[in-house]
Order: C-alpha cells, then structure tokens, then sequence
C-alpha cells in the first residue's frame, strides 16, 4: 500500500538530516594545514591541487581543507590558498614557495615588499623584511668571491664586485667572520624558516645535494628568473657561494628545495628527518601541520608573526 504523504515527508526530512549529520561528523575531523588547498578550481579549470611539490605535496592525497598563512599578518601568495601559477599545485605544495614569506609561486623570487632593497647587502632572505637587518643577519654580495666580472653573479650588479674587505653596515664583522659565524639572533630567527638546502640568504643547492648552488632571488628588472625548470641555466639561476655559518645543508634522508621526498633508499632507521619537537609533513600519511606553521621541505616551521 502507497505510503501516506505526511509519511513521506517525515522519511525525507529523516534522511536529509542524516546526511547532515555524516557531513558535520565528517567536517569536524578535517585536519587543516596552513598553506594547503582544497582540490577546486581556484585557477586550475578543477584539477587536483595537492598531487605533490619540493616542499612536501603528496602525491595521491586526499584533498585538504586550506587555511590561509600568513607572514607577520600579511598573506602573500604561498600562503593564500591559491594556485597562483596555474599549475596545479599551490602554497606549501609548489615547488616554487619556500615558505609563507614569499609571494611569487611561478618562481623561486620572493618578491616581497623590502626584498633587497638596499645593493648588495643581504639579510634573512625568508623572512618578512629581508631589508632590515632587524634579527641581525649580516651578508653581502661584495663578499661572495663569484661576484666577478663580467656578469658579477649572484647579484649582477657591479657596484657587488667582489671585495673582501667590505664593510657591511650594521655590524664591524669581516667577510670572512660573518662567514664563519653570524649573530645568535639570526640563528634563532632566521635558520629555522630557511628550508633545506639554502643559507639564510637564499642561496641553495639546486639539484639537491649537486654541490651547485644558486641564488634564489636571480631576478630581471624585479621579475624573478630562477624557477624549478632552470636551475641549471646560470643566466637565470646565477651562481652564489652560501654563507657555512648561516646553512641549512641537504641532509641525506631529508625533504629539500628541488626534492619532494626522501631518496627511496632511505628508511626507517635513518636519522629522523625534522629537528627533536617538530613535526614532520608534506608526506602520504603524514599529519598536516597545525595552524600557525608552515610545511617547510617536510617540517612545520611556525609562520612569522
């Protein structure tokens, strides 16, 4: 016998308040990491978001719920929940961002306002402010001995030409001291935001662990040049010596810049891959990191704030 009509609506109503319930079940477990984004069609035409990247993308992951990061309150692109290049990859899942403090996706350049601003003197190059020299991080290109004609890399600008005996404002620290050995401050403020494979002024092996090393803010009239495509071109990528006192080596199990995941022939009993205390992330069944860090080369690192 045909169900009663008030019947019928009282089994319907049952049903959508089911599943409304699984959604809200469903939703309340989501982990959010900062930095990640839903797999939708924010510039992408639908296509997955999060199918891997050289900070920590999983490849095959489910979608994750995006959570904006922000750099000392500011939202920039790697941290905007966007795929900003269109290549289906965005935030700390594009192998261009470094960290939350970088606002080019399409290339290494960080392109924030007061990235080397000032000629050839260098500060922390993945903060908020690379122009300050507010956490006492002191470098110049001057100092860089590759910094020669005719091209003075890494700058390649002239007034960077190679000088040892440059004086760096801010401090009395030689070149060669600085190299040796930069401020406590910078090592506490800066170190932990520089991923893998770079020194605290950007200048990063590339291919990880290939002895080459190239400066990430290679630029053209303010327009980064270096991406992941090019780092073996040094017109685009233009060579830099990193600063030993202020670098963050590629280890050999670890998640680096230009490398997604540990070699596959590393394994359980290998060193852990983030410091004592900090969570690993980025790989296929790793947690997401917690709001207010950032998925630096596999670890979460707290966001400047």
């Amino acid at each position: 016998m045909a169900a009663s009509a008030p019947a019928t609506k009282r089994r319907s109503l049952f049903v959508v308040l089911g599943a409304l319930a699984s959604l809200w079940a469903f939703s309340c477990t989501e982990q959010i990491e900062v930095g990640r984004d839903l797999a939708d069609n924010a510039g992408t035409g639908g296509a997955p978001l999060n199918t891997g990247g050289a900070n920590g993308g999983k490849a095959g992951a489910p979608a994750h719920a995006c959570q904006p990061a922000a750099c000392k309150g500011k939202v920039y692109q790697c941290g905007d929940c966007l795929d900003n290049d269109g290549d289906h990859l965005a935030d700390s899942d594009d192998p261009e961002c470094t960290g939350p403090c970088d606002n080019s996706e399409d290339s290494y350049y960080g392109g924030i306002p007061g990235q080397n601003n000032a000629p050839c003197r260098q500060d922390c190059y993945f903060d908020q402010d690379t122009g300050s020299g507010d956490d006492h991080c002191y470098w110049s290109h001057e100092c860089d001995p590759r910094s020669l004609t005719p091209d003075f890399p890494p700058s390649g600008d002239s007034q960077c030409a190679y000088d040892p005996n440059s004086k760096i404002p801010g401090t009395e620290a030689s070149c060669q001291q600085l190299s040796e050995g930069q401020e406590s401050t910078c090592l506490a403020t800066c170190l932990p935001l520089t991923p893998n494979g770079c020194d605290c002024f950007g200048c990063c092996e590339l291919p990880a662990q290939s002895g080459n090393y190239v400066w990430l803010g290679s630029a053209t009239q303010n327009v980064g040049t270096c991406n992941a495509d090019n780092v073996s071109d040094p017109s685009a990528c233009h060579p830099c010596t990193p600063v030993r006192s202020c670098l963050n080596p590629c280890e050999a199990c670890e998640v680096c810049v230009g490398r997604s995941a540990p070699p596959a022939d590393c394994t359980s009993n290998n060193p852990p891959r983030c410091p004592a205390g900090v969570a690993a992330c980025g790989q296929v069944g790793e947690p997401d990191c917690d709001p207010g860090y950032y998925c630096i080369t596999g670890c979460c690192m707290a966001a400047p704030r």
